[in-house]
């Protein structure tokens, strides 16, 4: 297939990603072996029905492997602190033939979003700033933002006086008016055009090339997946007085024990870092720098293994599914330890209501960084019951917490177009056992 062909559907698989990922505690567990745990603690479910779902989740990922969907695939549940299950199958690289293992590392893209999230709410507990305060408050660039109103008769771009300002809350629920660079508008093509998120740049001059270019829509009127996090992420280094990744580092990833989480790949961990694979027609493709390049600039392996400038806050972060799994746990508890519950019950809680939700679904909504499951009826990923958080990345990668049974899933993957086969969607169903509307309420 020529060069165009195979960018068009990676360009695809991307799209899904980003849209349908939205639709994206101190170390006291050590590192156990492959294999499903049993424990003295009885778990939430019956023993026959946790072996019916242990049973459906090893059938579904020699699937998913079996018909080329994945080039490997690992899944984590805990229920409670209890690890209750886990398993590996696949490769991490499938033309050296790496076997998939628990301790991979691996591009979690968006994933990144919830643990900036967490830090602006820890910053927020710190009084540095109140959730409806004006971003042009501590990054004057946004004063004056001008917002895309259609196209005039000379096919010029038309353009409005924003009706009112971009809020730290528009930002946290992506009602900015900002946009990503990859959907089809006039808006994205300026961003793609002026590499938004070009990766040898700072935050400090990805947040002034931003505010010169309009919004795509009026602030706080509609849903729009965008760069907003991004944003946030200059805002922490503002409030703390700290490059991004430091203050994460130091405020989150030490108090947990991530130790294998960061901005770019650790020194120890580069033989852990493996592949990342798209998909054609013909099977699975591996993606390589300076081969096929993907939308917006993004490299699959410069950014990770090299020391660039940028922090990525929106997508940014390499991990392992045990260290993400200690940031779900901190969440699932919700003891206290990096937030306080009614912090976390902002970003858990709809901060939509009657807002356009855009390519959301139906029964979603958005809260702080996280989607949050408001119906148990689901029009695509995520399956999974009322009132569940959650987020996914680029390449794959997911977590949910389902609160009313406090079931905590992460699922470790590195391909693009893993929406083309519904693994989300098919693994909620093989978690629960039946679809999302027949789950509790």
């Amino acid at each position: 297939m020529a060069f165009g062909g195979y960018l068009k559907i990676l360009i695809a698989g991307l799209m899904l990603a980003f849209v349908q990922a939205c639709a994206s505690v101190p170390e006291t567990t050590p590192q156990k072996p492959s294999g499903h745990v049993k424990t003295e603690i009885p778990p939430p479910f019956p023993i026959t029905s946790q072996s019916l779902r242990t049973e459906r989740i090893d059938r579904l990922l020699k699937e998913l492997v079996a018909e080329g969907s994945v080039p490997g695939l690992s899944v984590l549940i805990y229920e409670g602190d209890t690890e209750t299950y886990f398993g590996a199958v696949g490769y991490s690289d499938i033309e050296n033939k790496t076997i998939l293992k628990r301790s991979d590392v691996g591009r979690y893209y968006s994933m990144t979003k919830p643990i900036i999230g967490v830090a602006m709410m820890m910053l927020y507990e710190q009084g540095k700033f109140e959730l409806d305060d004006p971003v042009s408050k501590y990054l004057p660039e946004y004063s004056n933002m001008m917002v895309y109103g259609g196209e005039n008769e000379d096919g010029s771009m038309k353009l409005e006086v924003a009706a009112q300002p971009i809020t730290i809350r528009d930002l946290m629920r992506h009602t900015s008016g900002f946009t990503y660079g990859f959907i089809p508008t006039p808006i994205d093509k300026i961003y793609a055009k002026n590499r938004v998120l070009d990766f040898d740049q700072t935050l400090v001059q990805f947040s002034e090339k931003l505010a010169t270019m309009p919004l795509l829509f009026q602030p706080a009127t509609r849903y729009n997946y965008s760069v907003s996090t991004d944003v946030q992420g200059r805002l922490i280094e503002l409030f703390s007085g700290q490059k991004l990744g430091t203050y994460l580092e130091t405020n989150i990833f030490k108090p947990l024990a991530m130790t294998h989480t960061g901005f770019s790949v650790k020194t120890k961990d580069r033989v852990r870092f493996g592949a990342v694979y798209g998909r054609d027609e013909t099977g699975l493709i591996r993606l390589q720098d300076g081969h096929l390049k993907l939308p917006l600039g993004m490299d699959v392996d410069r950014p990770f293994l090299e020391d660039v400038s940028f922090e990525s806050g929106g997508s940014g972060l390499v991990s392992t599914i045990d260290d993400y799994a200690k940031f779900a746990l901190m969440l699932q508890a919700d003891d206290g330890s990096l937030i306080k519950s009614s912090s976390l019950a902002l970003m858990t809680k709809d901060q939509l209501g009657d807002i356009p939700k855009g390519h959301l679904g139906e029964g979603i909504s958005f809260g702080l960084n996280f989607a949050v499951k408001t119906s148990p009826q689901s029009t695509g990923d995520y399956a999974v019951p009322k009132g569940t958080f959650y987020w996914g990345g680029m390449a794959g990668t997911a977590f949910f917490i389902d609160d009313k049974t406090d079931l905590t899933l992460i699922m470790h993957m590195q391909i693009f177009s893993h929406g083309q086969a519904n693994v989300r969607e098919r693994m909620a169903k093989a978690v629960y056992g039946k679809p999302a509307s027949q789950t509790h309420e």
